[in-house]
């Protein structure tokens, strides 16, 4: 965020005041995520989600919306983001800046490829392979409802903040209507 506004121009703002809610809306689901393995399933460690995905489907696509944004895949709301980070450092000339976010993206997809692929293609406990420290069962659902649905509605946030970045009163238009005022005459 201090990145973007630092390049001192209008994509570069748009960008870093974009990323204030796209990166708080990805970054909250994920930590709704980590807790809800940890209340329903005991998961502590990265080495115990082997095959989460199967047990705790709703969790396990919430994680990867946020993962997928945080490494800023399009066309999650991280992607928007980087994007127009992007470009501003483009038009500020300032072309380190864009290796800085290949970098950033990189690194992410290094931290959250692994997991994902744990949650999604390993075996776990669901299949006879160990089992979860500390699995809970409460019924249909697979964690408690006021635990579930926080996490729902923040992951569909971000998935809808870059699908649908084009919008009005969306976070990128918020961002542009700023960057506007500040930048246009």
């Amino acid at each position: 965020m201090v990145l973007g506004v630092s390049l001192f121009g209008p994509f570069g703002t748009i960008g870093a005041l974009a990323h204030l809610l796209h990166q708080g809306l990805m970054k909250v689901t994920l930590f709704f995520c980590a807790g809800n393995y940890a209340e329903e399933l005991g998961i502590h460690r990265i080495d115990e989600m082997d095959g989460a995905g199967r047990r705790m489907p709703l969790t396990s696509l919430a994680f990867t919306i946020g993962a997928l944004g945080m490494i800023g895949l399009p066309p999650m709301a991280g992607f928007i983001t980087k994007w127009y980070l992007g470009v501003g450092a483009v038009q500020a000339e300032m072309y380190w800046v864009v290796a800085v976010l290949v970098a950033s993206s990189s690194l992410n997809a290094m931290y959250f490829l692994p997991i994902l692929h744990r949650l999604w293609f390993r075996l776990g406990p669901a299949h006879g392979q160990g089992q979860w420290p500390n699995e809970q069962r409460l019924g249909r659902l697979e964690t408690h409802g006021w635990l579930l649905w926080p996490m729902v509605f923040t992951a569909l946030a971000s998935l809808g903040a870059g699908l649908l970045a084009g919008l009005p009163f969306s976070p990128l238009d918020w961002a542009s209507r700023v960057a506007s005022g500040e930048y246009l005459p």
